[in-house]
């Protein structure tokens, strides 16, 4: 006979694991999360490139006295700067994206592992109704063979 299905109580019932893992979050992991997803966008590349492209026309092309004495300097300390304090806060909120990721990767895993349970005892189900089949067919044959043998015989 086949295998006999798991009690309900047994199967795993997914959840909403964005709500679970947003749930989880601090005050300072949501704040970090915000940062690096704005960071992490064109629009910030775009920002930069501008500023960047804004600050060496001014530099060099259209102010006639630099308020940099030297070409750039401040730019690039100003990029260092910037550079120190987000690398550290990018890695925060990789992290967190990270945590977020393991978390639905286990709960796929977790459901796919139980549509897996339940297509097996699907099959096995299919497969004994099957054998049932293939035995009854046979029974029905024997039986119409016998009548048909007796058929045979009463009007011999």
């Amino acid at each position: 006979m086949a295998a006999q299905a798991p009690a309900i109580h047994e199967r795993h019932v997914p959840e909403n694991i964005n709500k679970k893992h947003k749930q989880a979050l601090g005050m300072q992991d949501r704040i970090a999360l915000v940062i690096t997803t704005a960071i992490g966008t064109m629009y910030a590349v775009y920002f930069f490139a501008i500023f960047m492209a804004g600050w060496m026309l001014w530099q060099g092309v259209i102010a006639h006295h630099a308020f940099d004495p030297f070409p750039f300097a401040f730019l690039l300390f100003l990029g260092n700067i910037v550079q120190l304090l987000l690398m550290p806060l990018i890695m925060v909120g990789q992290n967190i994206q990270g945590r977020h990721a393991e978390i639905q990767s286990d709960e796929e895993y977790k459901t796919t592992m139980t549509s897996y349970k339940d297509i097996e005892h699907i099959l096995l189900h299919l497969d004994s109704q099957d054998q049932e089949m293939l035995r009854q067919t046979k029974l029905l044959n024997d039986l119409l063979t016998r009548e048909a043998k007796l058929r045979e015989a009463v009007i011999k």
